[in-house]
């Protein structure tokens, strides 16, 4: 059975917070179980499992898991990343919202992350001395690339190049 729980809009799509997902999920199975657990690594990384088990007292029970990764050092990391985990493994099993099983959470986490690097990709342009410079700075981007911001930021300071040529 698939529960589609309460949303919120993200870039235009839908997405259910993990709270709301194990409301659902413990309305269902009141005889669930859901463990995580986390593995931290020597640099830093923290991957997290949930395992979610629908009937703890049935041997042929639905259960799915789940996995976040991330690093430590990060406001709250180790929280966000139970989380996350436990969200996938809900969506797993069918506690999600319009198909998605990205969590609002997670979703948040990923355009945070985004903007952060599309902020250290137009201050990498920023500090080219030359058109040959920002080329082949805006080349290293990647997909950053085709991010709107980032472009009419190579296009700022191309004409600024040019201007003082």
């Amino acid at each position: 059975m698939t529960r589609k729980a309460a949303t919120m809009k993200l870039s235009g799509n839908d997405y259910a917070k993990v709270p709301e997902r194990l409301k659902l999920f413990r309305e269902d199975c009141p005889n669930g179980l859901i463990e995580t657990s986390p593995d931290i690594k020597d640099d830093g990384q923290i991957i997290f499992t949930a395992r979610v088990l629908k009937d703890k007292s049935r041997e042929d029970s639905a259960e799915a898991t789940g996995h976040a990764l991330g690093k430590i050092g990060q406001a709250k990391a180790f929280e966000k990343l139970e989380t996350i985990a436990i969200g996938r493994a809900l969506a797993t099993l069918g506690y999600l919202a319009s198909g998605e099983i990205a969590s609002a959470e997670e979703m948040e986490d990923f355009y945070e992350y985004k903007n952060t690097k599309i902020e250290e990709a137009i201050e990498h342009l920023s500090g080219s001395n030359t058109i040959d410079e920002l080329k082949e700075n805006f080349m290293s981007l990647g997909s950053l690339m085709a991010e709107k911001a980032v472009v009419e930021a190579k296009d700022k300071r191309k004409a600024e190049l040019n201007e003082n040529n």
